[in-house]
């Protein structure tokens, strides 16, 4: 299974990667990529998927029901 994307852990790359930039408009793009990783964060947070259980691997046998 992949790791996760840690959204907020994103955001906080951004924003020091922005307090060492010197070009503003570098720093700019890099504050607006760290403010979409925020929203993203609060999304999953608002949905509640943080608190979900993992979802089962697909088996590759036949789900009878469903036929």
């Amino acid at each position: 299974m992949a790791n996760r994307l840690d959204f907020t852990q994103e955001a906080n790359d951004c924003f020091r990667l922005a307090e060492s930039e010197t070009q503003a408009e570098v720093k700019a793009i890099l504050m607006g990529m760290a403010y979409g990783w925020l929203t993203l964060a609060d999304h999953r947070r608002a949905s509640g998927e943080g608190r979900r259980e993992p979802i089962d691997e697909p088996t590759e046998e036949p789900i009878d029901d469903l036929l």
